[in-house]
């Protein structure tokens, strides 16, 4: 069996193929002459050594021969075959009652063993080429639609109609539509359908390399159960066919092939919108006809679908389709494959039965089968790729709807916003009820020390909040802030906060007798200036034109100093949106 990493699966370029098949026929090759080796051994066993001599210097000629036509690189296989012929020339007066036992079970079942692989070989090439067909194929569809794309785009600038548009758009669609199948085709072909046909090559080399060993392991056996001294010779063949490594032939294989030239298999399409062709020197007719005037130009297409009134493509529909289509694929492919893996099964077992006929005709529905599935593949990878264009799509409209509908909540009237800020002014208490900082953080501090104290808080600046870190948004109801660390916070947030730190102490600016001596005239007088009608004309004039800010404020003396700068910023808020 072949390795769990495969050493040929980056052999996918094209130019490999042609090593590939030689090395194969040479493998072959070496299967047959093997068999036949053994063959004539058994009868060489029977006569004078001379014959038995001349047998060696025969099928070393035959040797050269394959030297000269496989790959100069080391090869463990060949190697080993080379040693038997030495053993075979030195133990040339090998005894002729073992001829029989040659015959019978080294010489024959070799090439029935080997015969299934042979077949199996040959579809494998044969359904390279397939896929290279198919590739091509593709490739031929891709540029005609490549040209009909240009075609109408030199239409469309010849004579920029809306019928030419629409044209020119259901032309750029099926030209990505092709591109995108072309493309998920060529990488299907080139990640998994090649690299699985060079496995399937590195498991036929593997079958024919453990064929070939067993063969020469068993001449060595019996050999060497004939006499001690061959018992030495033949158990180090032995020894030397079981150290043989397909994988490390197979890598040395690799590294002496010749570096490409060319483009390889894998070669994503980029996309390639038509451009404007080089013109001649535009008469005066032509700039007054517009046919030289920029307006004529399609607009600037990318590599995505265009949805648009004149394109014919439905994304919905389309990726409905797609879909479906896609289950389909994945269905045909699940009940072949259930039905390769039953075949292979199948003639394992014919195989370990020494059943080599049924194993023989087993090989045509296998290699039909992997065939059929990786021509399935194929396609749904073309259908995925296509289907990607759509559920891009689907997913930017979404996206667009939600954002619309977050921006038309969002959009509320600026009247009612301040009527609600001027509603939540309040009235500061006289002077008598206030406290300085110090007196009310003593008073907080006697109770719990670890809770907060939070308040609601009108933020001038920017103002993330302490859990969540996102900023403190709206006019009013931004967020609240402890009276004893200072802690800013959500209201849905104030639940996480975590135990309240009082903040050390800085050192303050004494205030002078003058600031203190601040005089905050009776709630009463303070109520009825507010509630002599400036309200109602604020409210009025926030709809139609800027507010006056004497309107606001019957007289500096009966408006404590707080409320007026908090009003004189609101007014200039208010004249700002009007």
């Amino acid at each position: 069996m072949a390795s769990s990493e495969s050493v040929l699966k980056d052999l996918i370029h094209p130019s490999y193929n042609e090593h590939l098949k030689s090395h194969n026929a040479v493998t072959f090759k070496l299967v047959k002459t093997v068999s036949d080796f053994t063959q004539q051994l058994g009868q060489m066993y029977e006569q004078h050594a001379e014959e038995l001599q001349m047998l060696v210097s025969n099928f070393r000629k035959k040797n050269n021969e394959l030297r000269k036509e496989r790959p100069p690189c080391p090869s463990s296989l060949f190697h080993t075959w080379e040693a038997l012929l030495q053993e075979v020339e030195i133990d040339s007066q090998a005894l002729g009652e073992i001829a029989s036992i040659l015959g019978r079970q080294v010489s024959r079942p070799m090439l029935e063993r080997s015969f299934y692989r042979k077949i199996q070989t040959r579809k494998v090439f044969a359904h390279r080429e397939s896929y290279d067909s198919i590739i091509a194929k593709t490739e031929e569809k891709l540029a005609k639609t490549r040209q009909e794309y240009k075609n109408v785009y030199l239409s469309y600038l010849a004579n920029p109609t809306t019928e030419n548009l629409s044209a020119y758009f259901n032309a750029h669609n099926t030209y990505i539509q092709q591109l995108h199948a072309t493309n998920g085709m060529m990488e299907e072909c080139g990640n998994v359908t090649i690299p699985s046909l060079l496995q399937e090559l590195e498991e036929i080399y593997s079958d024919l390399s453990c064929t070939v060993t067993d063969a020469i392991i068993q001449s060595a056996e019996i050999v060497s159960s004939r006499a001690a001294e061959q018992t030495k010779r033949y158990e180090n063949l032995a020894n030397q066919c079981r150290s043989v490594s397909p994988s490390t032939d197979l890598s040395h294989l690799a590294r002496s092939f010749p570096t490409p030239q060319g483009r390889g298999l894998i070669v994503k399409r980029i996309f390639v919108p038509p451009q404007r062709p080089p013109s001649p020197e535009a008469t005066d007719g032509d700039v007054a006809n517009g046919h030289l005037n920029n307006e004529n130009i399609p607009p600037p297409l990318k590599d995505e679908l265009v949805i648009d009134q004149l394109s014919a493509v439905q994304i919905k529909p389309s990726h409905d389709a797609l879909s479906k289509e896609s289950d389909d694929l994945r269905v045909q492919i699940r009940q072949i494959q259930d039905a390769l893996d039953t075949l292979v099964r199948i003639q394992q077992r014919s195989v370990d039965a020494s059943l080599y006929n049924k194993a023989n005709e087993l090989q045509e529905d296998i290699s039909m089968k992997r065939f059929d599935l990786r021509v399935a593949q194929i396609h749904l990878s073309a259908i995925n790729s296509q289907k990607e264009l759509f559920s891009n799509k689907l997913e930017g409209d979404t996206v667009t709807g939600r954002e619309r509908k977050m921006s038309a909540s969002s959009t509320a009237s600026m009247k009612n916003k301040w009527l609600k800020a001027f509603k939540s002014l309040k009235t500061p208490p006289p002077e008598e009820a206030r406290k300085n900082g110090a007196a009310a953080t003593k008073e907080l501090l006697k109770g719990d020390p670890d809770a907060h104290n939070f308040q609601e808080y009108t933020y001038k600046k920017i103002t993330p909040c302490d859990i969540c870190s996102q900023i403190l948004r709206g006019h009013t109801r931004q967020g609240l802030r402890c009276r004893i660390c200072k802690m800013n916070v959500h209201h849905d947030c104030q639940k996480e906060a975590q135990k309240c730190q009082t903040k050390a102490k800085l050192l303050r600016r004494q205030k002078s007798t003058s600031e203190i001596e601040t005089r905050i005239p009776d709630i009463n007088a303070e109520e009825e200036s507010l509630a002599d009608g400036s309200m109602p004309t604020i409210n009025r004039r926030i709809s139609v034109k800027p507010i006056d800010s004497n309107r606001l404020y019957p007289s500096n003396e009966t408006v404590p100093l707080e409320i007026r700068k908090m009003a004189q910023e609101i007014v200039r808020l208010v004249n700002h949106c009007v």
